[in-house]
């Protein structure tokens, strides 16, 4: 922003989006404008990336802009600054708590004075900063997404889609998380790309013929199944003679049950919990099997980013 100067007028002028502080040159045009919004647009990203309501030297150590001291001006101090993003301000004689605000709510099994600076940000600001986390986790998986759509598809087959490639590992030892899950836990960009590196690309397919080896459900075993070996091998062999009703894949590894009608919960998962049998293959009953990509086709939703928005990943 510009500086104060010999032929800048400074100038504060109010309206209904808040107070805009102008540089106004004696021929009348405008030398640059700084808003109460971007200050606190810049207050609140600065305490998300620290994880702590910031000091100056803290703020001015990220890089941001506006710079402090225009934001000390815009907002008539810092603290007054703070207090308006809504982040905890602290006095010359250190940090000090806050009462807890009216329109804050907390878990009954929480008290205010003993949460953290960033765990009481966090309440004062939830709504907020579930928004923002949301909007960030949206433009890291439509990257991820543009990253499978720029690649030459899986490594083993022709499937190119870019719903139903994977990052594969090339060593078990190295993984850090899986790529994708790598986005739910706050990975940086830079950290689930250098993941990436670490990995070849696979369709669904290919990467469960990778990782899985045939269940032990589909061996016949000699001697007493339990209940749920007999299941898993029922479910096994459902899958294996009638095969993907979308393509030609047969590999039971790849083949999964995908519900056409209303879900109870999937098939695998009551078998593990126990269900009975009846209501298990009352389940199968709901569902045809498709392989692991034509799975991955159905229920796919790909979220639209503007470039924009990508570029704040």
């Amino acid at each position: 922003m510009p500086k104060d100067g010999p032929d800048c007028v400074f100038r504060a002028i109010s309206s209904e989006t808040g107070t805009s502080h102008l540089f106004i040159p004696e021929d009348g045009t405008t030398c640059g404008v700084t808003t109460e919004s971007e200050c606190v647009d810049a207050l609140r990203e600065a305490a998300e990336a620290l994880g702590e309501s910031p000091t100056k030297a803290q703020y001015e150590g990220l890089g941001l802009t506006p710079a402090s001291g225009t934001i000390q001006r815009v907002m008539g101090g810092w603290n007054d600054a703070k207090e308006a993003a809504g982040l905890e301000t602290y006095d010359s004689h250190g940090s000090r708590v806050q009462p807890k605000p009216d329109d804050v709510d907390l878990p009954d099994e929480l008290i205010w004075e003993d949460l953290t600076r960033y765990q009481r940000w966090h309440y004062k600001n939830r709504e907020w900063n579930t928004e923002r986390t949301l909007k960030r986790r949206a433009r890291l998986r439509e990257w991820i997404h543009e990253r499978k759509a720029n690649s030459d598809g899986c490594r083993n087959c022709t499937e190119s889609d870019p719903a139903c490639l994977d990052f594969h590992h090339l060593s078990s030892g190295d993984k850090e998380m899986a790529v994708n899950k790598m986005i739910p836990y706050g990975y940086s960009k830079s950290d689930i790309e250098a993941e990436m590196e670490k990995c070849e690309i696979l369709c669904a397919n290919c990467h469960a013929k990778e990782h899985v080896s045939a269940p032990e459900a589909h061996v016949m075993v000699e001697g007493p199944q339990t209940r749920v070996e007999r299941l898993r091998q029922w479910a096994y062999e459902y899958k294996r003679t009638r095969g993907c009703q979308r393509c030609s894949e047969t590999d039971p590894v790849c083949l999964q049950f995908h519900h056409v009608s209303e879900k109870y919960a999937g098939v695998s998962e009551m078998i593990a919990n126990g269900k009975p049998e009846s209501d298990i293959r009352a389940e199968v009953e709901k569902c045809v099997v498709l392989c692991a990509n034509c799975h991955r086709k159905e229920h796919y939703e790909r979220l639209v980013v503007t470039p924009e928005e990508s570029d704040n990943i």
